[in-house]
């Protein structure tokens, strides 16, 4: 089958399951010979903030119907997965309003040929990981193709079960005008450490601030909204965050609330090596001192690393500051700016509810 006609083939293929699946009552799956114990499977896939899980199984059955040879528990990157994840199937989900991150299936099985036991042992969380398996071994080791049709529409009926249980989850929303700015920080910084949606919440949050400090001068922020997954250099970006003036790269910032190790040095060196931005000053904004506790030779919150200046300054310390930097009207378009994110289908369970747990009342 030839690129686009693997393209038209799927999108066709996932629009009328999901929409078939939206037809049904949940009585027709009663025909499943483990009916419960599949139910049981299902939830523990389904129901959890990790989605690159059911990332793979959607990539799986997708590259089934595509090729009925394809067995990802043999393997799976026989189907092309990157591909036809993000530049079809990613497209569908969006359009369902069904939750999912841009490259789901790569983030929890990136170079991995075998979806079977051993790799589900070395995810989290591992009840998602095994029940993806589980699922796959009981579909793809079905003879009987009614049974493997159910299957499939009973994934598809509780993925569209789910997605409309989180679409309903109501955001609670404070009066901003009211509140000190203070108070605002300090309520988005317990926002970011407790729901870091994998690195998402801590940089919009920054990306946010700094926009509305710089706001109608010259200097443009950039970043910040993209996806965290994936190297700087493979996403072609120079960092997290960066400041650009009169088409030349500024500033460079790194955002993290884990620790950093030798590795995330050199990822970074390796981004402006490749983007040519060795002489741009970098700054890692984290928890201090605990981010940087296992570094050798930091002084003052500064690194010299083969070379090269890194900067070092506290996340809470930089949040608050900001704050007291920007009117209250900017303090007012911040928090907007993290409702709306944390009111995104694509955001976690977890997050919308200590958001709720923070800001309600």
């Amino acid at each position: 089958m030839k690129v686009e006609e693997r393209k038209e083939f799927v999108h066709h293929w996932l629009s009328a399951r999901l929409s078939y699946a939206k037809s049904l009552s949940g009585e027709e799956f009663k025909k499943i010979h483990d009916e419960v114990a599949i139910s049981q499977v299902l939830t523990d896939l389904i129901e959890t903030s990790a989605k690159g899980f059911r990332g793979v199984v959607l990539t799986s059955l997708a590259g089934y119907h595509v090729d009925k040879s394809f067995n990802p528990l043999v393997d799976f990157y026989a189907c092309n997965p990157r591909s036809i994840f993000e530049q079809i199937i990613w497209y569908v989900l969006t359009e369902y309003n069904i939750p999912c991150g841009k490259s789901d299936p790569l983030n929890v099985a990136k170079n991995i040929n075998k979806l079977d036991r051993s790799w589900a042992k070395d995810r989290r969380p591992e009840k998602a990981a095994l029940a993806a398996v589980a699922f796959l071994e009981r579909y793809f080791g079905e003879n009987n193709t009614e049974q493997q049709s159910l299957l499939e529409d009973y994934f598809f009926y509780k993925l569209i079960k789910y997605s409309e249980s989180v679409a309903a989850i109501a955001i609670v929303s404070a009066d901003t005008s009211s509140v000190s700015r203070q108070w605002l920080a300090e309520s988005l910084i317990q926002l970011s450490l407790n729901a870091p949606e994998s690195g998402a919440t801590s940089q919009l949050l920054i990306a946010s601030l700094l926009k509305q400090i710089f706001k109608g001068g010259t200097v443009i922020v950039c970043g910040g909204e993209e996806s965290v997954f994936g190297t700087n250099t493979t996403a072609k970006k120079p960092a997290d965050i960066w400041l650009e003036e009169n088409d030349k790269v500024t500033s460079l910032f790194e955002v993290t609330l884990k620790k950093i190790d030798q590795k995330r040095l050199e990822d970074c060196l390796e981004s402006m090596r490749f983007l040519q931005l060795e002489a741009v000053p970098v700054t890692f904004i984290c928890r201090i001192p605990e981010d940087i506790s296992t570094l050798e030779g930091v002084s003052t919150n500064t690194l010299l690393y083969k070379d090269r200046q890194i900067d070092f300054v506290d996340y809470s310390s930089f949040i608050r500051s900001s704050f007291a930097l920007v009117r209250t009207e900017a303090a007012g378009e911040i928090y907007d700016s993290m409702q709306e994110f944390v009111e995104r289908i694509t955001t976690s369970v977890k997050t919308k509810g200590v958001w709720n747990s923070i800001f309600n009342g």
